[in-house]
């Protein structure tokens, strides 16, 4: 009899596992159906549509104004817009313009002359990443042609031209050298060819040399290339991006906002639903809550004002105020501002006295501070810009929703069983995880499969784009966990229930183990998600 029960037991679970394959396949392919049913436009990244001067054109007039179209608004990062010849030094407009925040134009005093430039921009996009690249173009204005033949009454003494192309006399350019190094000569530091000054007597000299000679030789121009009056040294950007130490941080801080969020959402959930009839577990949890709490609290808060270093790539900006408001004023301040609310809720519901308080109240407080830091996420990342704005909210607050009530319940639930050991009767809180679980993979499946649909552009981005190789990261660690997940269910969990008693220590012992190891895989799942929110789906 024992083993025609057991026979029979392993049927049912083989059955029940056919069923659920099917609806999570029937799911998934629902979900992508309907994600890539929609219009191909709602999925477009942000980044540069068009410039004047565009990539690669010759233009045979100097350039005032640069202009560069995005496809959604954004606000400059750090020095935001240089233009650069050759490989001389940066250099920042006169004063930028932009009315919408689509279309930025970029100013100078003195227009680029002769030369071939690079533009380099550096922008926050609006769900706060920082998108950056670059454009070319080139500068041939046709240049005059000199007087053949001197006037009759020369005095012998020697002659500039102007900027308009007429010939001034030496005397005149030692008085007015602003107007003897005009177009053609020096244009903001930019231009080429650029006439050099011998030491002394202030007059041109007879040789011209282009602005990388002039790198290479230590010589600077010293004629409107961003200097002022008093002899102050030009303004000059960064030369490269590049990742910084605070991006560093700020990569820190939101894995350990994750992972906080996951112990937070997912340990209310294992409090409610499987533990619930437990004091002495309740109260366990809630010293979990606790702690999630305040870590999810303390890296919320320092993550503004690191925010604020990445967008002006200046450590200067931790302590100004402008900065972090600036930082604070896109919807990241937003989610800054959801997060810590709904952390302080869940610290209200783990202090020791609110133990004893009625189940409505705890409830209450429970599902308050859960849907607070849930939703933040809806204000962080792509969901701010990618595809339509109310799926995508939507999409994202049932991922995170289902992610943290299974990896965080499991890994609660990997504790549990490290303290129960064989004796103590786990019947009740396997099952019931289990049933929890399972229904938060479907949902974590169909809301993930959408939010991808809807952050990239075409399906080679998964392997074209560093956000889709950590989605392809993070799929191949959750099929795993699936997989280990599916074993605990249908071998390792009967197996327990059916042991004789001299078996049950040892089967214990596997399904702790087994668990363990799910939960750790979940933890790395957490942590490649953090780095897929902060990295750029271009």
């Amino acid at each position: 009899m024992r083993f025609y029960a057991t026979d029979r037991s392993g049927q049912r679970a083989r059955r029940l596992a056919l069923r659920s394959a099917v609806k999570l396949t029937l799911a998934l392919a629902v979900s992508t159906v309907l994600a890539i049913a929609m219009p191909a436009p709602v999925a477009a990244h942000t980044g540069l549509e068009s410039s004047q001067p565009s990539d690669g054109q010759v233009v045979d007039e100097p350039v005032a104004q640069i202009s560069l179209t995005f496809n959604r608004p954004v606000e400059p990062a750090g020095d935001g817009f240089t233009v650069s010849e050759g490989q001389g030094p940066r250099y920042l407009p006169d004063s930028l313009s932009s009315a919408d925040g689509q279309v930025w134009r970029l100013h100078f005093d003195t227009p680029l002359g002769n030369g071939v430039y690079e533009v380099w921009w550096r922008v926050a996009a609006e769900d706060g990443h920082i998108v950056e690249g670059t454009f070319g173009f080139a500068v041939d204005v046709p240049q005059a042609a000199p007087p053949t033949e001197a006037p009759p009454d020369s005095t012998g003494e020697s002659t500039a031209e102007s900027s308009d192309g007429t010939v001034a006399a030496a005397d005149d350019a030692e008085d007015s050298p602003a107007e003897t190094l005009g177009a053609g000569t020096v244009q903001t530091g930019l231009s080429a060819p650029v006439t050099t000054l011998r030491a002394g007597d202030g007059t041109p000299s007879a040789a011209t040399t282009t602005p990388s000679e002039l790198a290479a030789s230590g010589t600077t121009a010293s004629a409107d290339s961003g200097a002022d009056s008093e002899g102050d040294p030009p303004r000059r950007a960064r030369s490269s991006s590049g990742a910084t130490g605070a991006e560093r941080i700020a990569d820190t801080l939101r894995i350990l906002s994750l992972l906080a969020t996951l112990a937070v959402v997912g340990g209310l959930a294992f409090v409610s639903f499987i533990v619930r009839d437990e004091p002495s577990e309740r109260t366990r949890v809630h010293r979990v809550l606790f702690v999630g709490a305040i870590a999810l609290i303390a890296a919320t808060v320092i993550a503004a004002p690191t925010q604020a270093v990445v967008i002006e790539d200046a450590w200067r900006a931790v302590v100004s105020v402008d900065a972090i408001s600036d930082a604070l004023a896109a919807p990241f301040g937003i989610a800054v501002g959801l997060r810590v609310l709904g952390g302080i809720v869940v610290l209200a519901l783990a202090r020791p006295d609110t133990a004893s308080a009625s189940r409505i109240r705890r409830c209450a407080l429970g599902l308050i501070g859960a849907a607070l830091v849930i939703v933040s996420y809806s204000f962080d990342g792509h969901t701010v810009t990618e595809g339509p704005r109310l799926l995508h909210a939507a999409a994202n607050a049932m991922h995170v929703s289902a992610a943290a009530v299974w990896s965080g319940g499991l890994v609660l639930l990997a504790d549990l069983l490290r303290r129960r050991r064989g004796g103590t009767d786990m019947a009740g809180p396997l099952n019931r995880f289990s049933q929890l679980a399972a229904a938060a993979l479907v949902l974590a499946g169909v809301a993930g499969t959408v939010m991808a649909v809807l952050v990239m552009d075409r399906f080679a981005d998964l392997w074209s784009t560093g956000w889709g190789r950590l989605l392809i990261a993070k799929v191949a660690l959750v099929a795993v966990a699936v997989v280990l997940g599916a074993r605990n269910r249908w071998v390792h969990m009967p197996a327990l229930a059916h042991a004789e008693e001299h078996a049950q220590r040892h089967a214990h012992q596997r399904l702790r183990r087994a668990v363990s190891i799910e939960a750790a895989i979940l933890v790395c799942v957490g942590v490649v998600t953090a780095f897929l929110v902060g990295a750029s789906a271009l």
